[in-house]
């Protein structure tokens, strides 16, 4: 590593007596980026991994290398800004991490390196765990900002020991990094699975020095107790070592607000899980069984952020339609359709796949890419029967992980070999033993948002009942009165579609607030006295999951 500053000091978390205003910087070295992509062509050819970034490797103490001023109200301040140059994008990783109760971590793009400031904080002591270790989201550019501020009256000592950076050479951007045929999953075609939606998850994977996007699922258990399980492919983390998993990252809430739109939804993360099993199946030539992961998110899960446990069917029964859901190429959710029923097939071992065909919908032809890896497919009754593993889908011939077309299969693992096949592993690491821990027998079970009393995931808004509501919905459409509006909102739904949940968001398409009536209405009366003026967004969920978006203007 090179570093170049400014300005170098030695500083305790208390010597508060110096007032400096230089800022400080290190400037790590970047790596070899022809071997960089060398190892990633060959990744994701042979190993079905999407690689991203690389770890940058130092080890030094934010404080000793960080500025330090007292503000104006009263708290003091460090900052230090870690660079690398031509990357598009940083994450700052943490091996001795605590924050006081009070103190705040921000990580933030320079003044002038983009339109708006890019920031992620305040991370608080929220994140701090009994390992020590925590590492940052993707920060867009080459140089990242990392602030720390604190009063005096704070209890505590934060410890911020830095052991390198992310270097990330590609699947950061702010437009968008998947190809042009995906489908975001607030087009149409994702209507009537927003619940499912809402079990996604893009996945952010460190092992071996590289740094890796793949995709998963939160899903709900036979005793329905909304234990924090999330669902993978076992070849996006096979190299993770016991010190890794606390870098892994899970990012919730990652879409756009609209179909083709350019604001996102303020997405959230989870950072650290606890391994639980695999199908431990994965070699160089690939895997030799389902390809499963089942790990627990570590901290728990906020109720604002609204993640979905998805159900799902064990059976082996296939499915005649469908969707897959999915975060290509690490982007914003995207969803991809099938018509036609699944096919058992050979790929790790007999009768361990289903393999799929897309078709086009009125969007586009949406696929799957490098990052789609682990995601779950749906059948038509909202269960997950699978999860990628391999395929040769794409946008175009020779398109993204070297798919030969849209029209080309792509392979998941099935659930029904993940919960009691041929994998080799023992007995008590099959999936069945995570889903079903009570031993019920069950294989078939619904998805559910969070509920209260001692099973809260017991069918809490699940969104497999019916679709008629969404039909309605849909040809009738909803309306809300009046607009602009200052302290009282009317929401009016069609006969038959009525309202189970309502999603207030922000400008900037940041969730504002969440409610869920005791019962499901078809008009609904909505106190917006407290929400700042400007424009906002209202989406409306029925029970089978189909919603709506309109624009709101409070006064």
């Amino acid at each position: 590593m090179k570093i170049s500053l400014r300005f170098v000091a030695s500083l305790t978390l208390f010597s508060l007596f110096s007032f400096f205003e230089a800022d400080a910087q290190i400037i790590f070295d970047i790596p070899d980026l022809e071997e960089v992509w060398d190892r990633a062509d060959k990744e994701g050819q042979f190993l079905g991994k999407y690689l991203t970034g690389v770890v940058l490797e130092d080890e030094f103490d934010f404080f000793e290398m960080a500025s330090v001023e007292v503000l104006s109200n009263g708290l003091t301040q460090w900052e230090l800004s870690l660079a690398a140059s031509d990357a598009k994008g940083l994450s700052v990783y943490f091996n001795d991490f605590h924050i006081p109760v009070g103190g705040k971590l921000f990580l933030e793009t320079p003044e002038g390196a983009f339109e708006t400031i890019f920031q992620e904080g305040p991370v608080d002591a929220s994140e701090n765990n009994d390992h020590g270790r925590w590492v940052s989201g993707d920060i867009p550019g080459d140089v990242v900002k990392v602030v720390y501020r604190q009063s005096s009256s704070i209890v505590g000592e934060a410890r911020l020991g830095i052991m390198g950076v992310g270097y990330y050479f590609r699947g950061v951007t702010r437009g968008g990094s998947s190809d042009p045929c995906e489908v975001d999953v607030m087009c149409p075609e994702g209507d009537s699975w927003q619940c499912e939606r809402d079990a996604a998850v893009r996945l952010t994977i460190t092992q071996n020095g590289g740094i890796y996007f793949c995709s998963g699922a939160m899903v709900n258990n036979t005793d329905k107790d909304c234990r924090q399980l999330l669902l993978t492919a076992f070849h996006c983390a096979d190299a993770v070592s016991t010190s890794e998993w606390a870098y892994f990252k899970v990012r919730f809430n990652f879409e756009y607000l609209e179909c083709g739109g350019t604001i996102s939804v303020n997405s959230h993360n989870r950072t650290g899980v606890i391994e639980l099993s695999n199908s431990d199946d994965s070699s160089t030539q690939g895997f030799s069984g389902s390809d499963f992961l089942i790990v627990e998110v570590e901290d728990p899960i906020i109720s604002t952020w609204n993640a979905f446990y998805a159900g799902f069917n064990a059976t082996g029964v296939t499915g005649h339609s469908g969707v897959g859901i999915h975060h290509p190429a690490g982007d914003r959710k995207k969803i991809s359709n099938y018509t036609s029923p699944l096919i058992s097939t050979y790929v790790g071992a007999p009768g361990s796949h289903w393999r799929v065909t897309w078709v086009p919908t009125e969007t586009d032809h949406g696929v799957t890419e490098g990052g789609s890896s682990g995601s779950p497919i749906f059948d038509e009754n909202h269960h997950i029967v699978g999860t990628l593993s391999s395929g040769a889908s794409a946008c175009s011939v020779g398109g993204a992980g070297g798919g030969t077309g849209p029209d080309q299969p792509d392979y998941y693992g099935k659930m029904s070999y993940h919960w009691n096949g041929s994998n080799p592993i023992v007995e008590l690491d099959k999936l069945k033993y995570f889903l079903d821990p009570s031993g019920s027998g069950q294989q078939i079970l619904y998805g559910s948002y969070v509920g209260e009393g001692d099973q809260p995931c017991a069918n809490f808004g699940a969104c497999d009942e019916t679709d008629i509501a969404g039909e309605i919905l849909e040809s009738e459409g909803w309306s809300m009165s009046p607009n602009p509006a200052i302290e009282v909102l009317m929401i009016s739904m069609p006969t038959g579609a009525a309202l189970s949940d309502l999603r207030i968001y922000d400008a900037q398409g940041r969730i504002v607030r969440t409610i869920r009536p005791a019962v499901a209405n078809e008009s609904f009366s909505l106190d917006v006295s407290s929400l700042s003026p400007g424009l906002h967004y209202i989406t409306v969920r029925t029970i089978d999951g189909t919603s709506s978006t309109q624009k709101l203007v409070v006064e």
